[in-house]
């Protein structure tokens, strides 16, 4: 009886192992499509902007995109056709970012789409960024990524330098209400001048018929 129960236990417990393995096999086959749903790779693409003014107390924000002729070419959460547009003020970094998903070759441009104001200098450099999708020896998703200038040469970074050349604007309001005053202050004068010039003329048109009387008078 002893030696049954003992078989038996052995029995229940390799019944209990082989459900343990066969629940973590089904459990492990769950999980590939799962992690194939996050086949993705992160690409960062960092630009800085360098603004200098001679005046104090002077910023302004500039604009830019960054556009690809590539149908199938990954953006950034927010383009429109192709298209990505941000700002950047003063001095200030920005990093554009967007999700790989399949291999290939896409190509990119970036430049500066500010609107030209007076006593501003803007740079008019553009950059080609590369970014090449792979997989590597581990079945891993992995980019590449290169950035040109205008010149076709390799740079390590993306740079937009902007500056103003103009003075700080002077506070002309002092000015102005002094000079209303004094066309106010004018204005009166010439009031003042007026009254005395027709009193005068009065005097004398008085004066001259006072004398045209006493002459008749005479006269009689």
């Amino acid at each position: 009886m002893r030696k049954r129960g003992k078989r038996n236990m052995k029995l229940t417990d390799l019944k209990k192992v082989k459900i343990i393995l066969l629940v973590m096999i089904v459990f492990l086959s769950y999980q590939r499509p799962v992690l194939a749903a996050v086949d993705y790779t992160n690409v960062k693409i960092p630009v800085r902007q360098i603004f200098s003014s001679e005046a104090e107390k002077v910023s302004d924000e500039f604009s830019y995109v960054m556009t690809t002729n590539q149908n199938e070419a990954p953006m950034p959460e927010g383009s429109r056709n192709l298209q990505y547009f941000w700002t950047m003020k003063n001095n200030v970094g920005a990093e554009i970012v967007m999700k790989v998903r399949k291999v290939g070759r896409y190509q990119y441009k970036i430049y500066q789409t500010s609107e030209k104001k007076d006593n501003y200098l803007y740079d008019q450099n553009s950059y080609v960024v590369i970014v090449e999708a792979f997989y590597d020896q581990e079945d891993q998703l992995k980019v590449a990524t290169v950035v040109k200038n205008d010149k076709g040469e390799k740079v390590e970074r993306i740079t937009f330098e902007n500056s103003y050349i103009g003075k700080e604007k002077e506070d002309l309001s002092h000015l102005s209400v002094s000079s209303k005053s004094d066309r106010v202050k004018t204005g009166d004068d010439n009031t003042i001048m007026g009254y005395f010039l027709l009193l005068l003329i009065s005097g004398i048109c008085l004066s001259i018929l006072i004398d045209e009387k006493q002459r008749q008078k005479k006269g009689e």
